[in-house]
């Protein structure tokens, strides 16, 4: 597994090279979508607390900090990322690993798989 700020980057030059103004998870190879998923699962899982009745962790701190802290992001090129936090989110809610009760909320629950 590459580190994340990698990925993150990775993605960057990916659509860059494309011409594309958004990052998007149809845009880049699978393993490095996968990847970043897993990542993603993995941080908000040790990062979580305050347990729902039904077994959900809650990852408060919101994948947009992580990302913009871990990869050094500028606010630009987290707003070209933006659309890739909400398709990796997708990505693990279809997994049944993850979900947010509103789209546009920042505490993502989280359980293992």
């Amino acid at each position: 597994m590459q580190p994340v700020e990698d990925l993150l980057r990775e993605a960057l030059r990916n659509e860059d090279e494309q011409g594309h103004a958004q990052v998007r998870g149809r845009h880049l190879r699978d393993d490095l979508m996968a990847d970043l998923a897993k990542q993603t699962h993995l941080y908000a899982l040790e990062h979580a607390a305050d347990p729902t009745p039904d077994g959900w962790l809650i990852f408060r701190e919101g994948i947009a900090s992580w990302w913009c802290q871990a990869a050094d992001l500028t606010n630009e090129e987290f707003s070209r990322l933006h659309m890739l936090r909400a398709d990796v989110v997708k990505r693990l809610t279809e997994r049944g690993l993850a979900y947010r009760r509103h789209p546009r909320a920042t505490p993502l629950y989280v359980r293992r798989g």
